[in-house]
């Protein structure tokens, strides 16, 4: 891993019922929906869990209360390619509504759904249009009235980059400010916003090139505030942004393949700006606040043959971490601290819940004869699941072994004769979460 002194500090631009639902232990998942598709997680005030997700055309919603997750279907069919739905974020605000933002993976256009007196209503809040013309991925966020607020960039074929800000207006329908003017900045790929509420404002990130930048409005123009700069890179969308009182967090992805590194950038914006890596090999995927504090949830993609095989990663600023079974699809947490975690398995969307920072840690190693052997930290005992993972095949589990007194574990088996991965994965006896360990080298 290289130095976080890559990022510097550059000049300032301008441009003309929160505990309805408490947490009770799950000792297992609990099954959303078994589709695959992408998907997206938040916490209302009144504590329930919410999931937004795609299944060809079609977005469903799916709410969590005391009698299990009720699944409401969205309009039957966006005006989308089916297959190609991308769910860039959902919110809930203060009386239940809900608002889901949708584009498609072409970046052709951008959609917000969110519930209406008569059900569902679904609104196109921009459109590529002109030839070459791409949207980047987009934002989405609530503002001090508990209203959607909308943000995203649009890069012309020229790389000229056009970022806007989506609101309600005063008579209900949308109004769309232009932050930046001139095509600034260029950059050879679209660029990931998304707004943040500050101290009552709404304020955009927007992640570029290998930079960030910071936007707040300054009277009738927006000012903007560089958080990194990179020398080399390209951010890999989509980017994420929370504040408390007045500091601003930003997670971001900057993929470096000239260092086989994804780097997954938290930014803190306090008076100044300080860019950490909180995962060196990972695409980001949620970040959100537990006391002020900042948590990122990732997914660390691994090669093998001519797939990818996908370790989920949680973290925070100091560097403490844990990685979970699966792909993590939200991570957030409620104000009672609860953090709410949602996962794609091979079962399909499962949710889960814990009190506190997923952070049990497993280690696994492998060998070529196929021997197998680890370790679960600080747990009192219990069982270890040992799965083999190998390209078109899914997973295969080897066997189910019980840990040692001090947590270890041994198995064997057959040795591996094509491009193999090995997963050891322990399931927490409270919350029912999947920690895992994933070996990174394929075998055979």
């Amino acid at each position: 891993m290289h130095e976080n002194r890559r990022y510097v500090k550059l000049r300032r631009i301008w441009v003309g019922l929160a505990c309805a639902l408490l947490w009770a232990p799950v000792a297992k998942a609990e099954l959303v929906t078994a589709a695959q598709g992408p998907a997206a997680l938040t916490v209302g005030r009144d504590g329930l869990p919410r999931v937004a997700y795609a299944e060809g055309c079609v977005l469903h919603v799916a709410v969590r209360s005391a009698a299990g997750w009720h699944d409401e279907t969205a309009p039957s069919c966006l005006p989308l390619a089916a297959n190609a739905l991308v769910v860039d974020g959902i919110a809930v605000d203060g009386h239940g509504r809900t608002s889901v933002l949708v584009q498609d993976e072409t970046g052709t256009a951008i959609l917000l759904v969110r519930t209406a007196a008569a059900g569902w209503r679904t609104d196109l809040l921009a459109r590529a249009g002109n030839a070459g013309a791409v949207l980047g991925s987009a934002g989405l966020t609530l503002d001090a009235r508990g209203l959607p607020v909308v943000a995203y960039a649009l890069r012309r074929a020229s790389h000229a980059t056009f970022l806007r800000l989506v609101r309600v207006g005063a008579r209900g329908g949308f109004v769309t400010t232009a932050i930046t003017r001139g095509g600034f900045p260029a950059s050879d790929a679209p660029p990931a916003a998304v707004p943040v509420l500050v101290r009552g404002r709404i304020h955009v990130v927007e992640a570029f090139g290998s930079q960030g930048i910071a936007w707040e409005p300054a009277g009738r123009t927006w000012s903007g505030q560089y958080l990194f700069a990179n020398t080399a890179g390209l951010n890999g969308g989509p980017v994420f942004a929370t504040a408390f009182r007045g500091a601003t967090w930003t997670a971001s992805t900057l993929l470096e393949p000239q260092f086989g590194e994804s780097d997954v950038l938290l930014t803190l914006e306090n008076a100044s700006e300080n860019t950490t890596i909180v995962f060196p090999h990972a695409r980001v995927a949620a970040l959100t606040l537990v006391d002020g504090r900042p948590e990122v949830a990732a997914n660390d993609e691994v090669d093998i043959a001519d797939t990818v095989d996908v370790a989920a990663l949680v973290g925070d600023e100091e560097g403490n971490s844990a990685e979970l079974d699966g792909a993590i699809e939200g991570y957030a947490a409620a104000v009672n601290g609860v953090r709410h975690i949602l996962l794609r398995t091979q079962s399909g969307l499962e949710w889960f819940a814990s009190p506190t920072r997923p952070s049990v840690q497993v280690m696994l190693d492998a060998d070529a004869t196929g021997h197998l052997r680890g370790r679960v930290g600080g747990v009192p005992g219990g069982t270890v699941e040992l799965y083999r993972e190998q390209p078109y095949a899914g997973r295969v589990l080897v066997g189910t072994v019980p840990l040692a007194a001090d947590g270890s574990f041994a198995a064997q088996d057959t040795p591996p004769t094509s491009p193999t991965l090995y997963r050891a994965v322990y399931r927490d006896p409270l919350t029912g979460l999947p920690y895992s360990s994933l070996t990174r080298t394929p075998l055979g």
